[in-house]
């Protein structure tokens, strides 16, 4: 009996370490290529976000884009690590406010963003902002990786 109660529990958990899948991650939304030159900030953004888009890319290197949002509400930036070859040292995330004034930051300050992320492969961060408007989202991460990224917008009604 001990047997099988451990037969059991190994398969039970075997079955809930195979984490998110790819197709799980993206199941909902559209492809965004994110190769668009959105006008934000006297600069540009590669793409407009929302909880209905997925971007695709490689890191080690630079994304951003645009999320547009009413007051009050916190921005979930959501990325799949579909390999994982090497976590790097510096992951940064930098919300804007609309005008880039104030800005809000996640360092990873060296910690290991895949061992972070765990078995189902999602590195999740989020910042509450405060003004309404568009929102430009900036990730610079040296890992190697080929990733997903998707936002959630969590509004007040939420």
């Amino acid at each position: 009996m001990t047997r099988l109660v451990l037969a059991i529990g190994l398969f039970l958990g075997l079955l809930c370490s195979c984490g998110v899948s790819e197709s799980d991650f993206i199941a909902g939304a559209d492809h965004d290529p994110c190769m668009a030159n959105v006008p934000v900030c006297q600069t540009v953004a590669g793409c407009t976000m929302g909880e209905n888009k997925y971007i695709e890319g490689n890191f080690p290197g630079f994304v951003n884009f645009v999320v547009t949002t009413p007051a009050d509400t916190t921005i979930v930036v959501k990325m799949f690590f579909k390999t994982r070859k090497h976590p790097g040292e510096d992951t940064e995330i930098i919300w804007f406010e609309p005008g880039c004034r104030d800005y809000y930051t996640y360092d990873s300050r060296g910690a290991d963003i895949f061992a972070i992320a765990g078995g189902d492969r999602v590195f999740s961060q989020d910042q509450k902002i405060r003004q309404a408007g568009d929102h430009r989202v900036d990730i610079d991460c040296d890992a190697t990786t080929h990733y997903f990224i998707r936002v959630e917008v969590q509004t007040p009604m939420n």
